[in-house]
């Protein structure tokens, strides 16, 4: 049964029709695909970021501090794990954690073996700040998804963008392993 929401176009639609019309030797049925993974990332993006500016953090920000958070107690890792899971270089973690120490959310603690190891541990402030806002970034993302998606779809759109995520960022065992 398809839904009046289902026949609906969009500019997508339009663009990609344009290109057939221009191009027909050339298949641009990508473009359907990419282009609304784009665009409704940006719209995710954007509302996300109205949502992290209630709590003055970011996004950034906020990646490093729930990376310890679900660590579990005692809500510590290491600069260096940190940066592995952040795939962005390690000059922009210290950044992050500069920041975040200065804020009070999180504390760094030299390794008195190895002074080239250095923790990270969450403070008090720090997981109340994660969990706040978590608990309304879950709430709106829900609603999102629901008001488009029924059950179903959701769990087929999950485990789809989850094979081609997989294309395109290879679990962490398999790169080991290379």
């Amino acid at each position: 049964m398809t839904t009046e929401r289902d026949e609906a176009t969009d500019d997508v639609d339009r663009v990609e029709r344009d290109w057939r019309r221009e191009q027909p030797d050339v298949d641009v049925s990508s473009i359907g695909i990419v282009s609304r993974v784009w665009r409704v990332g940006r719209h995710l993006e954007q509302q996300r970021k109205a949502q992290l500016d209630r709590f003055d953090t970011d996004r950034g920000s906020l990646d490093v501090l729930a990376m310890l958070r679900r660590s579990g107690p005692p809500f510590r890792r290491t600069a260096g794990e940190l940066t592995r899971s952040a795939l962005i270089t390690s000059g922009g973690v210290s950044q992050r954690l500069d920041k975040l120490e200065r804020a009070g959310l999180v504390t760094r603690h030299v390794d008195t073996a190895d002074r080239r190891r250095v923790d990270v541990e969450l403070t008090p402030a720090g997981v109340d700040l994660v969990d706040a806002v978590l608990v309304g970034l879950m709430e709106h993302d829900s609603r999102v998804l629901d008001d488009a998606l029924t059950v179903p779809e959701q769990e087929s759109l999950r485990q789809l963008l989850r094979k081609l995520l997989l294309t395109l960022e290879p679990p962490e065992d398999q790169l080991d392993a290379k």
